[in-house]
């Protein structure tokens, strides 16, 4: 499993994209005034990660992008960056700090604002003590204080997140004719039990989430859930494991 200080930097090097993208995102919504201040912020929370000695920590595709000036995102990568969920990651990563509880159900999202507010970039975080910090204490300051989670813990909050993202692979196989669907409800309900035994509701021997069986979500609740789930079992997979974030395997 990971050491504490490698998940902390993940989530921070996650949050700051996360946070740079709500204001690159700003001058799509048509408010030239607003412009002066986005740069001022999107050039304040990059200056930081690269002051607090955080690049290493960065995938190659992470750091160019953060490397392009301010307000030069372009839709593309602002659509890329939603789809990506980045905050259920993040706030698996704080779960596994035991900063952030436990993810909520694979049918609802964590809300992002308090994860960001942990994160040693914003002044209120419990890790900025005093005004005038310098970024490399700021972040210091985490990596030193904060502990894992047990892997015991990790690996069952990987493991269920791994049963959400199999169904969400299962059902899209599913509505594109590419199995049966008399074989997956099989498969479902032969591991009811199972799944049961991790705490996920089950009915009519299938995965519960908007308050019905998973094969009666709409097209856009299975969206959310399968992103939702990508996005946590990424989170937990590379916390178990030794591979680099973005080759991370995704298989279900």
């Amino acid at each position: 499993m990971r050491t504490a200080a490698e998940i902390a930097a993940r989530a921070v090097c996650l949050g700051v994209i996360t946070f740079r993208s709500r204001f690159e995102g700003v001058r799509f919504a048509g408010d030239p005034a607003a412009a002066p201040e986005t740069v001022e912020m999107i050039a304040g929370v990059t200056s930081w990660l690269f002051d607090a000695g955080l690049p290493p920590s960065l995938l190659a595709a992470e750091a160019g992008l953060l490397q392009l000036p301010p307000n030069s995102w372009d839709r593309k990568i602002l659509v890329a960056l939603g789809d990506a969920m980045l905050p259920e990651s993040i706030g698996v990563l704080l779960a596994g700090l035991r900063l952030a509880p436990e993810p909520p159900p694979y049918d609802r999202s964590y809300d992002a604002e308090p994860l960001l507010r942990l994160l040693p970039f914003l002044s209120d975080s419990p890790f900025v003590t005093r005004a005038g910090m310098p970024p490399r204490e700021e972040w210091t300051a985490m990596a030193t204080a904060v502990t894992a989670a047990p892997l015991a813990d990790v690996s069952r909050g990987g493991r269920v997140a791994g049963l959400w993202w199999w169904r969400a692979v299962s059902e899209t196989l599913a509505r594109a004719n590419k199995i049966e669907r008399r074989e997956l409800t099989g498969i479902l309900r032969d591991g009811a039990p199972t799944s049961r035994s991790f705490g996920i509701p089950i009915a009519d021997d299938d995965f519960t989430a908007f308050g019905k069986p998973y094969a009666a979500l709409t097209a856009n609740e299975h969206r959310a859930v399968s992103a939702i789930a990508e996005a946590r079992v990424r989170a937990f997979r590379w916390m178990l494991g030794a591979t680099a974030w973005d080759q991370v395997p995704m298989d279900s």
